[in-house]
């Protein structure tokens, strides 16, 4: 023993070893905070609602390491609307009877939105069992994902790999990862709105190009060809001033109808942005008009003018057609028989306050 005591070197043991467990601990939570951002980066990354959900679905499974997923939508009536599962095979799903519909525990979660851990599904009294088909599952962890105040649906954990139970470290991670998630499904789903509101806009113009555009051609033709035949004659000057603001109403309609399908066909155009000098595609767009109008009759021709405009890094043809609809709707929506006044400049510089 050479006389050396061995109480302080199985100390030092005690302390190394309470030090490896420690660093161990610390290493696993940094290990689950770096999954945690991957998976908030991962699941933000698309705007199609049903891919979002899925990525959701996917993060939180790899996230505490369960076998089985599931993130179920809320629709009305308090059923579950849409049903995303991961982990199961084509195999298991096509043996399913069908998707659950919010009952038994699922409903549960619905009726009293808040976190639920268990060892065994089928231990809970509220367990109302699986459809037929469906492949045994036993731990659970079960989270609701919450949308503005409400709760848009819940993540749904089964079959915890290894064995073993959900813990509650593995309950927040999976909390986190749903507050996380409300913005991408936020932004998804306004993606999805505003896509349906552009088919339907699309829909629209597509309505307006084929019926209405024709049917008014043929009006503003049957319309001229009366104008030509009666003007110059006797007697018919009134009716050669209707058939002239006629003219000018169907310029109007026809303007407006120009404008919709602009819209409707810019909104996917593809950008290529070069130098366009403003001064000059403003004067030219404004020769135009005046053009136009000195070529009628009795047409009050409008009066542009154009201030020093810098040259911009933009598409041409959008700029064109922007400052073209600024100016023609000007021209078009002045009082009729006076000439429309129109000044394009940039704004004066406002003076600094004294520092």
């Amino acid at each position: 023993m050479n006389g050396r005591p061995l109480i302080p070197h199985m100390r030092l043991d005690d302390l190394l070893a309470e030090l490896q467990e420690h660093l161990e601990t610390v290493l696993a939570a940094r290990d689950r905070i770096h999954a945690l951002l991957e998976a908030v980066v991962s699941i933000g990354s698309d705007l199609d609602l049903e891919t979002v959900l899925r990525r959701i679905t996917e993060a939180a499974t790899a996230l505490v390491d369960a076998r089985y997923g599931a993130l179920g939508v809320i629709g009305e009536g308090g059923t579950l609307e849409r049903f995303i599962p991961v982990g199961l095979t084509e195999e298991e799903i096509a043996k399913i009877e069908h998707w659950p519909h919010g009952k038994g525990l699922l409903g549960l979660l619905i009726e009293d939105p808040r976190p639920l851990r268990l060892a065994d599904l089928a231990d809970h009294p509220a367990s109302y069992g699986f459809p037929e088909g469906h492949p045994p599952m036993h731990s659970f962890l079960g989270v609701p994902v919450r949308v503005r105040e409400e709760v848009f649906g819940n993540l749904y954990l089964t079959g915890k790999r290894g064995g073993g139970e959900f813990d509650e470290e593995e309950e927040t991670m999976v909390g986190a990862l749903a507050t996380a998630a409300v913005v991408a499904i936020e932004n998804a789903r306004l993606y999805e709105q505003t896509r349906r509101r552009e088919a339907e806009l699309e829909a629209f113009a597509d309505i307006v190009a084929h019926d209405l555009k024709s049917p008014l051609s043929a009006v503003r033709g049957f319309t001229e060809l009366a104008h030509e035949q009666l003007s110059g004659q006797p007697g018919h000057d009134r009716q050669v001033g209707r058939l002239e603001r006629a003219l000018a109403a169907t310029d109007r309609m026809k303007h407006l109808i120009d404008d919709l399908l602009a819209y409707s066909t810019a909104r996917d155009a593809v950008l290529r942005p070069v130098e366009v000098d403003l001064g000059a595609l403003v004067r030219g767009i404004a020769d135009e008009h005046v053009t136009a109008a000195s070529a009628g009759p009795d047409t009050p021709v409008p009066q542009v003018s154009v201030g020093p405009l810098p040259a911009v890094r933009a598409d041409p043809v959008l700029v064109h057609r922007l400052f073209a609809n600024l100016i023609g709707n000007a021209v078009t929506y002045t009082r009729p028989g006076q000439a429309a006044q129109i000044t394009v400049t940039l704004p004066a510089a406002r003076p600094r306050a004294p520092a």
